[in-house]
C-alpha cells in the first residue's frame, strides 16, 4: 500500500515509491484553481444546491422562466436546472466563466463582481449560492449587491441567498470550538487535496495545498488562499429588508449557513426608475 503524509504546508514526511518536489522546486507559481476545481468539486452538493434553488422556485414563482446566478463557479449548481429554464451567470474570474460557456452552450455567461453589475436583462429568479457572497469583503459590497438585485428582478421575483454565518467562525477557532485546528485531506484524480480554516475576527481563510500528481512520478504543490468575511444573519436580513420581502430564512449544516428566500418589494405608485 503506498503511504504519503504531509506536514501544512509543503514537505513530504513519508512517502512510498512516490516523492514530494524539493523546497526549492515548490516555490513556482501555482495553476490557476480552475484547472483543479470539477475534479475535486462534490457532485452531489452542487445538486443539493440546486434542489434548494428549485424548491421556493416551484413554491412562489412557478412561472419562472429567466435565472441569473451570481458567482456562478464552473456552473455546477447551473448544470442542475431544468432545461426548461433560460440560464444565465455571472463571475469576476472569466477563467471560470470561459468553463461555464463550453459546459452549457444555450446559456449565457457575462465577467463581472456581484456588487456592480449591469446586465441589459430582467430576471424572474437571482440565485448566489455557497459561499460566494461571502467574498466580498465590505458589507457595503454586500448592500450595493442587493441593489443591484433589485434592478435585475423583475416585478415579483425571487432572490435566493445563502451565506455562511458567524456559528462557522466558531467551528474554525480552537479557542471557541475548544478543539484543535485541523486540516482535512482527501485524494482525489489528480493527487492529494489539502483544506484548512484560519480565523481572525470576522474572516475565515481556506489555506489549500493541491499537490497535484505528476507523470514523472513526482507531486507538485499548488498553494491558494480563498478569505471570507461572515456578517452576523440579523445585519444581513436587514440589509436584504430594504429591497426586499424575507420569506424565508432556512439555517442549515447546524446554522453553519442560512439560506434567504425573498421576493422583490413592489414599487411605488408613480415611482420611475432613474439610472
Amino acid at each position: 500500500m503506498r503511504i504519503i503524509s504531509f506536514w501544512l504546508y509543503g514537505r513530504a514526511i513519508a512517502e512510498s515509491k512516490q516523492r514530494i518536489r524539493t523546497d526549492g522546486e515548490l516555490t513556482m507559481p501555482p495553476k490557476p484553481f480552475v484547472y483543479f476545481w470539477e475534479s475535486v468539486t462534490v457532485k452531489e452538493r452542487a445538486k443539493e444546491r440546486a434542489e434548494y434553488v428549485l424548491k421556493p422556485i416551484n413554491q412562489y414563482y412557478k412561472k419562472t422562466k429567466q435565472i441569473l446566478e451570481l458567482g456562478c463557479g464552473i456552473g455546477e449548481v447551473l448544470l442542475n436546472l431544468p432545461e426548461k429554464h433560460a440560464v444565465y451567470g455571472l463571475d469576476i474570474e472569466k477563467d471560470y466563466v470561459e468553463v461555464c460557456k463550453k459546459k452549457i452552450p444555450n446559456g449565457k455567461f457575462f465577467v463581472a463582481s456581484m456588487h456592480d453589475f449591469k446586465i441589459d436583462e430582467k430576471f424572474d429568479v437571482i440565485f448566489c449560492v455557497g459561499d460566494a457572497i461571502n467574498y466580498l469583503r465590505k458589507f457595503a459590497q454586500w448592500e450595493s449587491t442587493f441593489k443591484s438585485v433589485n434592478n435585475h428582478l423583475k416585478g415579483d421575483g425571487l432572490f435566493i441567498l445563502e451565506m455562511e454565518t458567524p456559528r462557522i467562525l466558531k467551528d474554525y477557532n480552537p479557542h471557541t470550538s475548544g478543539k484543535r485546528a485541523t486540516s482535512s485531506v482527501k485524494e482525489f484524480s489528480k493527487g492529494y487535496y489539502m483544506s484548512g480554516g484560519i480565523v481572525k475576527g470576522n474572516i475565515l481563510t481556506w489555506d489549500v495545498g493541491i499537490f497535484e500528481r505528476l507523470p514523472n512520478g513526482l507531486y507538485q504543490l499548488n498553494k491558494y488562499k480563498f478569505a471570507e468575511t461572515i456578517y452576523p444573519v440579523a445585519r444581513v436580513k436587514k440589509a436584504l429588508s430594504k429591497h426586499f420581502m424575507v420569506l424565508e430564512a432556512n439555517p442549515m449544516e447546524k446554522g453553519r449557513i442560512v439560506v434567504f428566500t425573498c421576493r422583490k418589494k413592489p414599487e411605488p405608485i408613480g415611482f420611475v426608475e432613474r439610472s
